[in-house]
């Protein structure tokens, strides 16, 4: 249910705002959640799985059934080479020898062959190639690739591959993919959500997931109204959509803007946010924020929400906002014909 406006009635103007239990000595002031709990916990950073192993710090393929390899046998003055299929059991065969291969990188590998041809030629040498990599795959699911509602694919392997690695594979993000909300089940049924934006846009490595074979991905799509940006109108010098980044506040969103025009009102700006469920308006000094560096009143930003400096006081922000109703739906924002009045200020 939409709150009845606060302090809007038809008088010449707005009563000053008064001190509020939104203000404490801190900044900034918090928000609520506007994505899902991550787990307390993903899986750490790995240096082996089933995939590969990290040797001299550096991440090899393992080999595994299904794999085709290439393989240079080097006897004197003469050069074999033979592609070989890796077998459901783990083995190859090479000239007179059956290698078990299954879990062992290329290098590996060429030493195992190494010291079994041994037995029949003088130092041979060794070079094995993975020329199709077919034992360790990924499924992907949902917003994934360039149609929104992406679809379903198999991925192979080719050694370490990072979440991040993979979506690029599967064709990248669709438009409507939700980075916040990634899930990955394991081969054992256990499941980790990671935040794909965190990752992304912070470069937050906690985030970092390296996957296994076996593993599923699924990509969800955003729900209507999960937008990614926030918008700056009125008295601006470049007013309009501004990309969304966790943790970004007014100030940070003024100084990309560059600020205001000299017909700004700043010190009754206003936070416009069209949340279905609880819609609100803040009022906010923009001068004592910007110009006093009073950073007590900085304001996390949440998606969607405008910035907006008038170029005169408005009484009854209801009107206004049905005013510049259009202005709103041309954004494909949510509007709400009444909202609550906040008001941010420190004693």
């Amino acid at each position: 249910m939409i709150l009845a406006a606060l302090a809007l009635v038809s008088c010449g103007r707005m009563a000053p705002p008064s001190a509020t239990a939104v203000n404490p000595e801190t900044f900034p002031q918090p928000i609520a959640l506007i994505t899902p709990p991550l787990p307390s916990e993903l899986p750490p950073s790995v240096t082996e799985n089933q995939t590969f192993v990290t040797i001299e710090g550096v991440p090899q393929y393992r080999i595994g059934p299904g794999d085709l390899l290439e393989i240079f046998v080097t006897k004197g003055p003469t050069q074999d080479r033979t592609q070989t299929p890796v077998r459901a059991n783990g083995r190859i065969s090479i000239s007179f020898a059956e290698v078990q291969v299954d879990g062992l990188t290329a290098d590996q590998a060429a030493q195992e062959i190494t010291r079994q041809l041994s037995v029949y030629f003088r130092k041979p040498v060794v070079e094995v190639q993975v020329k199709e990599y077919n034992s360790k795959k990924v499924s992907v699911l949902g917003a994934v690739g360039a149609t929104p509602r992406g679809g379903i694919g198999t991925i192979p392997l080719t050694g370490r591959t990072t979440l991040l690695e993979l979506i690029a594979k599967a064709g990248g993000l669709a438009p409507n993919a939700s980075l916040e909300r990634v899930r990955v089940t394991r081969a054992s049924g256990k499941a980790y959500t990671v935040n794909m934006f965190r990752y992304i846009q912070e470069g937050d490595l906690s985030q970092e997931f390296i996957l296994d074979t076996g593993d599923v991905v699924f990509v969800p799509e955003r729900v209507p109204g999960e937008e990614r940006r926030v918008f700056l109108l009125g008295e601006v010098k470049t007013p309009g959509p501004v990309p969304y980044f966790p943790t970004l506040t007014v100030a940070q969103l003024m100084a990309q803007a560059g600020g205001w025009t000299d017909a700004a009102l700043f010190e009754d700006a206003r936070i416009i946010r069209p949340d279905p469920k609880n819609p609100e308006i803040i009022a906010l000094d923009l001068g004592r924020l910007v110009l006093d560096g009073d950073r007590r009143i900085d304001q996390f930003l949440m998606p969607n929400d405008i910035v907006y400096i008038p170029r005169t006081r408005i009484a009854n922000w209801n009107a206004f906002l049905a005013q510049i109703r259009p202005t709103l739906e041309f954004f494909s924002l949510p509007f709400q014909p009444l909202f609550t009045i906040r008001a941010l200020q420190t004693k």
